[in-house]
């Protein structure tokens, strides 16, 4: 019995850490053009976002099965679109911290991802696919 449920226990453990490997690794976008890079760290995804406007560290990762949420919080510079999506918050002040969403679903290689941003809400619909190793 004891071992029937130490089976359970690691298959269960093995799926779960299947579904993160699916995420770990680079991701690309071509328009407009980002790399997400996530990674897997002592049972925490994490990660960063690179575009034409800098490097953002993912600050919350969750996946569950095929749904991915990650969230960034970018200090807004007056007149500057955050990440180059049409997603500038013209009331938002100098400085002001804003929280950065990209909420979406993993298949096979394609990531497709919606962009919010706290105070206007959807941005824009994104699709990253992973690249092969050394890409």
């Amino acid at each position: 019995m004891k071992r029937a449920l130490l089976l359970v226990a690691l298959t269960a453990f093995a799926s779960v850490a299947s579904f993160a490997a699916d995420a770990v690794g680079t991701w690309k976008s071509a328009k407009p053009a980002q790399t997400l890079t996530l990674k897997e760290a002592d049972g925490k995804l994490t990660g960063t976002l690179k575009s034409v406007l800098g490097t953002l560290h993912v600050s919350d990762a969750k996946l569950e099965g095929d749904k991915l949420t990650l969230t960034f919080y970018v200090v807004l510079s007056s007149g500057v679109d955050p990440l180059g999506l049409a997603g500038y918050d013209s009331m938002a002040e100098e400085g002001q911290v804003t929280e950065i969403t990209y909420k979406g679903v993993i298949s096979g290689d394609d990531l497709k991802v919606t962009v919010s941003q706290e105070k206007l809400g959807d941005i824009r619909d994104l699709t990253f696919h992973k690249a092969a190793a050394g890409e």
